[in-house]
C-alpha cells in the first residue's frame, strides 16, 4: 500500500516509490508466499495422518498439534511484522491501525483459532502487494524518469584521450563525449558536433529537436544520430533531471487534503474500533464477531483515498512533461477561477524579431546594434537573442561590455570602452503594437529598436478551453508597452491586459486577485509566481529557475497543457471525494455486518482488501482517462 501513517506497517510498508521496482520479485513477496504455503502444508499433514511418525508422545492429538504448529509458523512469518510495528507504535505512544489487526491475530490465537489467525495474516499482507500491482501503471512515467540517467560518461582529457568517469566525479567545465544512441548524462552546452535530440522524457515532446554548437542540452535526453562534445554545466543532483527527480520524490511524500483529514482522525480509529469489538464480544459472547470487527475496522482503504489519486495524477502529468511539486498544488489548481499570464515567452513564442531600427542624433543602425549587442551578450532575455541575431545577420563585430548590470523590469546597462550603454524598455509612439527598446549612449538617446513577438498559435485555443472550464476572468500582465500587450491580448482572446509593469507591480496585481493561477516564464516572473495561489512556469527556456520558483513546470512550453492540468486536477479531487465516501461506507457496513455475525474474520479480511483494491483501481482512472485536447 502507499501511505505511511504513524509507523503503520500494512498501510505504508511500500511508501517509498523506489521500492516499487521489481516488487513481486522481492524477498518480502517470497516470504509472504512461503508463509502462506504453510497453511495448505499443515492441512496436508493433517489429512495424510502423519501421526505415526511421533508415536504416542502427543497422546493421540498429534494431527492437531502438527496442523496448529504449521499454522503458527505461518502466523509468525506473516503476522509478526504487523505485530512488531504495532508494538513499536505503542512504545513510542503513537496510535496506528496495525494495532487493530495485531489484536485480531492475538485474539484468534488466544481463542485457539490458528487457522483464522494464519489466513488473516496472509490476506492482509498479500493485499498490499495486490494493491501495488493494480496501481503500478499510474507510476510508470515516474519510474522511467527515476531510472533514465546513466551513472558514468566519457570525459575528454587534455591529451585527447577519453576517460570514463562517474557522474559525480565529472567537474563543471569538462568536455563530455556523447555518441549516437547515448543518453546525454549532464546538462551543458554543445561545443562541437550536431544531432537530433529526443527530449520526450523531460518534455513529453515526441518530435526530436535539432541541436548544434552553442545549444544547451539536458541530462536524460537522447542523442539520436550525431557525435557531440558537450561542456558540462551541471551534473547529477544539480542537473535538470536531478532536480526533477528530487521534486517528484518530494511530491510523492506531499499530502493532499484527504490525507490530512485521515491524519486528523487517525488517533480515534483504533480506540473506537477496539471499543466496538469489546462491546460486541460482551453483548454476543462470540469472540469471532469481535475479531471480525477488528479486521474490517482497519481503515486501509480510507487511508489510500487521497495519496493514490495524487500519485496517479503526478505520474500522468510527468508523462506529458509537466512537473508538479505536490498533490496539494493540484488540489489548489482544481479550485481556481482566475488566471493571469505573462506575455513574452508565455502567450508569445519568446522569440521576437527586430522589424525596424530608428537611429537618432546622427548615429547609424550598425552603431545601435553594435553597442546594444555588447551589453546583451550573455543575457538569456528574448530581446537579447533578437539583438544578437540581428548583429550576426548584419555582420557586426560584437564586443562584450564590462560591468553589465540588469535593471529589473527595464533592461540592461554596461560599459563599452569607457562609454555607458543602456538598452531599456521604451515608450512606443511610432509603431503601435510593436515592442520598443531605447538604446542610450553616455546618457544621450542613440535610437530605437522595434520588435515583434508572435503570439503562439495555441494561445487562443488555450484561452477558449480555459473559459469552457469556467475560468472566465483572465488577464495579460507584461512589462512591455501598452500597444504590444493590447495586440497580444486581442490575438489570444484574453479580455483584460496591463502593460508597462515592473516585476513588483505585476506581483501586486496578482496579490489583488483571489484563487488565481499565474503562468510565467520562471525567470523575471518569480515574484508573481510565488504570490499566486498556483504558479505555473513555462520551463523549457529557464528550467533551472522555474524548478525552484513555481509550483508546476511545463517542460515543453505547450500552452494546451494548462487546461489539461486543470482537468486533471479536478479529476483527482473528484476521485479523492469518491474514494473517501466509498471507503467510509464499506468500513461502516462491514463493521455492522461483523457485529451481527454475518462476516467471519476470514471473510472480513477479504472484504477489507477488496475495498482497498477498489480504491486503488478507481484512483488509477486519474492517470488513464484524460488526454491533452490537441491529441484527443
Amino acid at each position: 500500500m502507499i501511505v505511511r501513517l504513524s509507523g503503520c506497517y500494512m498501510i505504508g510498508r511500500y511508501s517509498n516509490i523506489m521500492v516499487y521496482r521489481d516488487i513481486f520479485r522481492s524477498s518480502d513477496f517470497a516470504r509472504i508466499i512461503a508463509g502462506g504455503l504453510f497453511i495448505p502444508l499443515g492441512f496436508m499433514m493433517y489429512f495424510l495422518n502423519f501421526n505415526f511418525f511421533i508415536g504416542s508422545i502427543m497422546d493421540g492429538h498429534g494431527k492437531e498439534y502438527i496442523l496448529n504448529g504449521f499454522l503458527a509458523i505461518s502466523v509468525f512469518i506473516n503476522g509478526f511484522p504487523i505485530i512488531k510495528e504495532a508494538l513499536k507504535g505503542v512504545l513510542k505512544r503513537r496510535v496506528n491501525v496495525d494495532e487493530l489487526v495485531s489484536i485480531a491475530i492475538a485474539a484468534c490465537l488466544a481463542n485457539g483459532s490458528f487457522f483464522e489467525a494464519a489466513i488473516i495474516s496472509f490476506i492482509m499482507v498479500l493485499g498490499s502487494f495486490v494493491e501495488e500491482g493494480v496501481s503500478s501503471r499510474a507510476r510508470g512515467a515516474i519510474e522511467s524518469l527515476m531510472e533514465m540517467n546513466p551513472d558514468s560518461a566519457a570525459v575528454l582529457e587534455e591529451n585527447g584521450a577519453e576517460k570514463i568517469k562517474g557522474i559525480d566525479e565529472i567537474k563543471i567545465g569538462e568536455i563530455v563525449i556523447i555518441r549516437a544512441g547515448d543518453i546525454i548524462p549532464v546538462d551543458g552546452v554543445i561545443t562541437d558536433g550536431a544531432c537530433a535530440v529526443d527530449e520526450a522524457l523531460l518534455t513529453g515532446e515526441s518530435m526530436p529537436q535539432y541541436k548544434g554548437p552553442g545549444d544547451p542540452v539536458s541530462a536524460g535526453t537522447v542523442n539520436l544520430d550525431g557525435y557531440l562534445r558537450v561542456m558540462v554545466g551541471q551534473r547529477g543532483a544539480d542537473s535538470t533531471i536531478g532536480k526533477i527527480k528530487s521534486l517528484i520524490e518530494s511530491a510523492e511524500n506531499s499530502r493532499v487534503r484527504g490525507t490530512r483529514i485521515v491524519d486528523r482522525y487517525a488517533g480515534y480509529f483504533t480506540p473506537l474500533i477496539v471499543t466496538v469489538a469489546a462491546v460486541t464480544w460482551m453483548v454476543s459472547g462470540d469472540a469471532d464477531r469481535a475479531i471480525a470487527v477488528l479486521v474490517v475496522g482497519c481503515p486501509c482503504s480510507f487511508l489510500l483515498s487521497g495519496p493514490v489519486p495524487a500519485v496517479a495524477a503526478i505520474g500522468r502529468a510527468a508523462k506529458s512533461g509537466i512537473i508538479v511539486k505536490g498533490g496539494e498544488y493540484l488540489e489548489k489548481l482544481a479550485a481556481v477561477k482566475t488566471a493571469a499570464f505573462d506575455k513574452t515567452g508565455t502567450i508569445t513564442s519568446g522569440k521576437p524579431r527586430i522589424l525596424k531600427i530608428e537611429p537618432e542624433n546622427g548615429y547609424s543602425s550598425d552603431f545601435i546594434i553594435r553597442i546594444a549587442s555588447s551589453v546583451e551578450t550573455g543575457s538569456t532575455h528574448p530581446i537579447a537573442g533578437a539583438v544578437l541575431s540581428m548583429a550576426r545577420g548584419m555582420d557586426v563585430a560584437v564586443e562584450e561590455a564590462s560591468d553589465v548590470a540588469v535593471l529589473p523590469g527595464k533592461g540592461v546597462r554596461g560599459s563599452l570602452n569607457g562609454n555607458v550603454v543602456e538598452v531599456v524598455a521604451g515608450r512606443n509612439i511610432l509603431y503601435p503594437g510593436m515592442t520598443c527598446v531605447d538604446v542610450i549612449f553616455n546618457g544621450g538617446h542613440a535610437g530605437y529598436i522595434f520588435l515583434e513577438d508572435e503570439v503562439r498559435e495555441s494561445a487562443r485555443k488555450m484561452v477558449e478551453s480555459m473559459k469552457s472550464l469556467g475560468i472566465r476572468h483572465m488577464s495579460l500582465l507584461s512589462g512591455d508597452n501598452e500597444g504590444a500587450v493590447q495586440k497580444a491580448a486581442e490575438k489570444s482572446g484574453i479580455g483584460e491586459y496591463s502593460g508597462g509593469l515592473l516585476p513588483h507591480e505585476k506581483m501586486e496585481a496578482v496579490e489583488k486577485m483571489s484563487g488565481i493561477l499565474y503562468v510565467g516564464d520562471g525567470i523575471n516572473d518569480a515574484p508573481s509566481l510565488r504570490a499566486a495561489d498556483i504558479g505555473i512556469a513555462m520551463g523549457a527556456a529557464g528550467a533551472q529557475v522555474a524548478l525552484e520558483t513555481a509550483d508546476v513546470v511545463l517542460m515543453n512550453n505547450n500552452l494546451m497543457l494548462i487546461p489539461f492540468l486543470v482537468r486533471l486536477s479536478r479529476k483527482m479531487v473528484s476521485v479523492i471525494r469518491i474514494n473517501l465516501v466509498l471507503s467510509l461506507v464499506i468500513n461502516i457496513i462491514a463493521v455492522v455486518l461483523s457485529t451481527m455475525g454475518l462476516l467471519s474474520p476470514v471473510a472480513g479480511a477479504l472484504v477489507h482488501n477488496m475495498g482497498s483494491v477498489l480504491v486503488v483501481a478507481i484512483s488509477a482512472s486519474v492517470a488513464l482517462s484524460l488526454k491533452i485536447e490537441e491529441d484527443a
